[in-house]
């Protein structure tokens, strides 16, 4: 008997642990007489598009956690990093600059820092396809209508960058019949002042509208720089949308154009462990650890970190009703840009100030699918994707006025200007056949192919970085991903699923400063994926219940491995991830409701030989270790209670508390580089009239925990590391106005 199969048979038995008294359960409450039964506020049936067509979140046989626009507003889920308090084994950091953005998801992580390197986990806006992290993650969230993380491969429907998931933003349409919007102001400690607001209205009764939203955000520094004499760590953005939406018999098109700001100062390193005697310049300079470091919260970078960058877009979906099926076409086109300088030394010596880091994304995509009729035993969707991306980086490393000598002369630059040209041609289609009343089988397939054109120029003075000029590469990487499931309904409201898919991601190229030219090119990554879950409303449908165990093989992983003389991007043979996860709510009365969700995640190294080591030169075996960034435990629970005043004002209590337990930030799991366990508690409490106004008084980090988000070895340096901590206790007033 292969271990697979062993696996898979462990987590079908799990399962059913799960799904059989819990059935049991739903069939004794529907035998409850009707005075017996629970009086709650109820259960809604959840509606999502993971499937590229309307459904219900239960009938959908993904691992899938829908969040709401009321929620999404009611628990101030403003940014894409507050995904992570309420999705299962999902993780969000920005570090350094928004180029930097990092994912981590049933213990895969997702960086983009490197324009040759695509994400495992992909980004979507409205069913647009973002090229890097960063297009996201440095907006503001504006009007949404709800937040779907799909959690395991959707390359079927999806594309190649979804190897281990996706995040999909979908948006309020406007509003074909009334006036409505809502708007509010944030008030709070450190400066901060926010404002986001949104309106729809018809301009022709049910068959045009219109809606704007836009928002402006500032906070003063988090941070003290003792060198420069000022707060840093700050943050400035501004972000507007705005739509038109046309109905009419058999036709709907939707336009839809955005554009986001950012020019925050962020994110400046602090010391966040001594383990000698800190020096920087290779050790030649020595550095003064501010006292009480990491949570002073001083900084000691005698230069600053900026992240100004900007983009947008605009696209254009347009449904037409063909006989009795649905012709979809959604076009977009979008760019951006992000020109940070940092201080990557992270010390009071001017030894690498001023870093420079450009980079230019532009892409335009076009889709067509044609879906079948929902009300019949055969369902159908079939489509066509052309997708073009061009990036540029361009990166100026230079030695500043305080050079270690006598090698390294002041002036001396590493100068690297890379460029990316990438296509992507896709078919694909899914089918679903209801074999009888309660059973249903799917089955989908896409197939990939991917052309991509490299340009990699290296112009240096510094030894380490020798001169190569102007360097040429190509590939194409063509691949079939599929998935197959079977879902049974045991009652209305109570189903199973099983699954099974492959996923896949595009082989890439190093394109940051190298020292050799061996070892570019890095293979495409694939993997496949066993899952079984359960999804239910249970208990008088005052309780909706999601639960998920999966075991996920990835093959040519890609990762940073040793080479013999540096480390690269390059494919780690084989690893494994496997865990379940659970997550609901139950809301007993109308004036109560609860949430929690949870999941433990098992990743390492099956086979990895040429691995990082901890004060070793050269490479060792990783085979069996686990995987830096992923924390084996996440939980997160929360709830609100309102109650009536007065007539017409109610008062309301919102709390939410997420914990995740130890991670590694190093690849070969250096003690040094441990993220401790740490929990993040949230509260509101506040007043709210019939007519949609309320204020409120927030904590975020409501018992102002100390925890760090990332740590690394002292740049250029020696004897300490340095890093990012979590945001400190902040406590502010909201007021808000629906109409």
């Amino acid at each position: 008997m292969s271990d697979n199969f062993r696996r898979l048979r462990a987590l079908l038995f799990v399962s059913a642990t799960f799904a059989v008294p819990l059935s049991a359960a739903q069939a004794q409450d529907a035998a409850l007489p009707a005075d017996m039964a629970a009086t709650g506020g109820g259960a809604s049936d959840i509606v999502v598009t993971a499937q590229k067509r309307v459904q219900n979140v239960k009938d959908v046989p993904i691992a899938v956690t829908v969040i709401g626009g009321n929620r999404i507003e009611e628990e101030q889920i403003t940014s894409f990093h507050d995904i992570e308090r309420i999705a299962p084994s999902f993780k969000s950091l920005q570090l350094g600059d928004a180029r930097a953005s990092t994912m981590n998801m049933r213990g895969v992580s997702s960086v983009q820092g490197n324009p040759g390197r695509q994400s495992s986990l992909g980004v979507f806006i409205d069913g647009v396809f973002m090229a890097r992290t960063g297009m996201a993650s440095s907006q503001d969230f504006l009007d949404i209508e709800r937040i779907e993380v799909l959690r395991g491969p959707q390359g079927t429907l999806f594309g190649m960058n979804t190897a281990g998931g996706l995040i999909h933003i979908i948006t309020r349409k406007p509003n074909l019949s009334e006036l409505s919007g809502r708007a509010e102001v944030v008030i709070g400690e450190y400066d901060t002042l926010e404002a986001r607001g949104y309106a729809t209205a018809p301009l022709i009764e049910n068959k045009l509208g219109l809606s704007v939203s836009a928002a402006k955000s500032t906070r003063g520094g988090l941070l003290y720089n003792s060198v420069l004499d000022r707060r840093v760590d700050t943050e400035n953005k501004f972000n507007v949308r705005g739509k038109l939406y046309y109905a009419d018999d058999g036709i709907d098109v939707l336009l839809s154009a955005d554009y986001h700001k950012e020019t925050s100062i962020c994110c400046s390193a602090v010391f966040t462990r001594v383990t000698g005697t800190p020096a920087t310049g290779l050790g030649a300079y020595p550095v003064t650890v501010p006292p009480g470091s990491p949570y002073s919260r001083i900084t000691i970078q005698d230069g600053l970190s900026t992240n100004p960058n900007e983009g947008g877009g605009v696209s254009a979906e347009i449904n037409v009703a063909v006989g009795d099926h649905t012709l979809t076409s959604l076009t977009a086109w979008r760019q951006w840009t992000v020109r940070s300088i940092n201080d990557p030394d992270s010390v009071n010596w001017n030894f690498l100030n001023d870093f420079l880091i450009y980079q230019k994304h532009s892409q335009f995509s076009q889709e067509l699918r044609l879906a079948s009729p929902a009300d019949q035993p055969l369902t159908y969707l079939a489509g066509l994707f052309f997708y073009d991306r061009r990036s540029r980086d361009y990166e100026d490393l230079h030695i500043g006025k305080n050079p270690l000598p006598p090698v390294l002369l002041t002036g001396q630059a590493a100068i690297t200007d890379s460029r990316v040209k990438d296509r992507t041609y896709a078919i694909f289609g899914q089918a679903e056949y209801k074999l009888t009343d309660k059973l249903t089988a799917a089955l989908g397939a896409r197939y990939t192919w991917e052309p991509q054109k490299f340009s990699f120029d290296q112009q240096s003075q510094i030894y380490i970085y020798p001169n190569f000029g102007q360097i040429y590469r190509s590939r194409t990487d063509k691949a079939l991903t599929w998935k197959a499931d079977l879902r049974y309904a045991w009652t209305p409201e109570v189903t199973t699923y099983v699954s099974v898919a492959r996923g896949f991601k595009p082989g890439g190229m190093t394109m940051t400063r190298v020292s050799s030219l061996s070892g570019l090119m890095f293979e495409e990554e694939t993997n496949i994926n066993y899952e079984i879950g359960l999804k239910g409303i249970f208990f008088d449908r005052t309780l909706t219940l999601n639960t998920a165990a999966f075991y996920t093989e990835y093959n040519d992983f890609q990762t940073t491995a040793f080479d013999g003389t540096r480390y690269i991007t390059a494919n780690a043979e084989q690893f494994t991830t496997q865990g379940i996860e659970v997550e609901g709510q139950w809301a007993p009365s109308r004036h109560v409701s609860l949430f929690f969700g949870g999941s433990y995640v098992d990743a390492h190294y099956t086979d990895f030989t040429n691995g990082q080591c901890t004060g070793v030169a050269g490479a060792c075996d990783l085979s069996g270790q686990r995987l830096n960034g992923s924390a084996k435990w996440n939980l997160n629970i929360g709830g609100s209670f309102s109650a009536p005043i007065t007539t017409g004002l109610d008062g309301y209590l919102r709390l939410d508390y997420a914990w995740k337990s130890d991670s590694y930030v190093a690849q070969d799991l250096d003690p040094n580089s441990r993220i401790a366990p740490y929990g993040v508690a949230n509260a509101r409490v506040g007043i709210e009239t019939g007519d949609g106004f309320s204020v409120e008084v927030f904590a975020k980090n409501l018992f102002d925990k100390k925890y760090l988000l990332f740590t690394y070895g002292l740049p250029f340096g020696a004897g300490g590391h340095v890093g990012y901590v979590g945001a400190p206790r902040l406590i502010g007033v909201r007021l808000s106005k629906a109409f």
